[in-house]
């Protein structure tokens, strides 16, 4: 009997460590090498290609909101399926008609081949992890929206209010799940 609970347990766990957890991490192990590649640490927003993804801290964005009278930051995850995701195409229409400069900025690199075949025509960004040290996709981006939101970077925020942004310059105006409606 001890034996079959042993062995059970081992089939348990060997399943458990061979299932792929996408969420937790930033899934950059996911990635290709070709996907690898285009991603690149910003240096300057006067130098951006649509060909790369830049890797973005909270500060360094914040830094180029002052430079738009009003921006929307979306932080998203590639390939949602959930009902608050739309197609990158409504972010940038509402954008558009409504005078928003739009950041649009992934939390993490798992299903980034979705996000990549859709149609779209801004710049993508993505949190850089590497500089808060952390590659746990909660800790990271509770920096990122901290440091965006003017708030000190260690501060846990207990409730979920939204992933998308909207600024005047470099100040928060509001945080939202949904766009507004007209």
């Amino acid at each position: 009997a001890i034996m079959k609970k042993i062995l059970l347990y081992i089939a348990l766990s060997s399943l458990m460590f061979s299932c792929k957890i996408q969420g937790l991490t930033n899934d950059y192990d996911k990635l290709n090498e070709t996907q690898k590649k285009i991603l690149v640490d910003l240096v300057d927003f006067k130098d951006l290609k649509y060909e790369n993804i830049y890797k973005i801290t909270g500060n360094q964005l914040k830094q180029e909101l002052a430079n738009h009278p009003k921006s929307l930051v979306y932080i998203f995850k590639n390939g949602c399926s959930s009902k608050l995701c739309k197609p990158m195409r409504v972010y940038e229409n509402y954008a558009n008609e409504n005078g928003y400069k739009l950041f649009l900025v992934m939390n993490g690199y798992a299903n980034l081949q979705e996000t990549l075949d859709q149609p779209y025509s801004s710049i993508l960004f993505s949190i850089n992890n590497d500089f808060y040290n952390s590659n746990y996709r909660n800790t990271y981006m509770q920096y990122f929206e901290n440091e965006i939101s003017g708030k000190p970077k260690e501060v846990k925020s207990k409730e979920y209010l939204g992933n998308l942004f909207f600024f005047e310059k470099d100040k928060l105006v509001q945080i939202l799940h949904e766009l507004p409606s007209k």
